[in-house]
């Protein structure tokens, strides 16, 4: 009885890390897409424009940020995955 209170709490607590990572992730998610955005607004104003300076930063700024974007991906999926996996773990044990 006392390990599967023990367990349907573990189970709890993971769930909603689990539900907060994911919201947090999606959050990220939705500033990168803004600031993607409007790398590409000020991209496309520079071709308007024929300005050479807004094309190149505008390209370098959303390179650095896809970059960045990537490995934030890397670390969330992973962090989700892992807390996936115990949260698993924990079910399969308290059945």
């Amino acid at each position: 009885m006392n390990q599967t209170t023990v367990s349907a709490t573990a189970s709890n607590e993971l769930s909603v890390q689990l539900t907060q990572k994911e919201q947090k992730f999606k959050r990220v998610k939705l500033w990168f897409n803004i600031i993607f955005a409007l790398c590409f607004l000020v991209f496309a104003l520079g071709l308007v424009w024929m300005n050479v300076m807004a094309i190149a930063s505008s390209f370098i700024t959303a390179m650095m940020f896809g970059m960045a974007y990537l490995g934030v991906i890397m670390i969330f999926e992973e962090d989700i995955n892992e807390i996936k996996t115990k949260l698993e773990k924990t079910v399969s044990v308290s059945i």
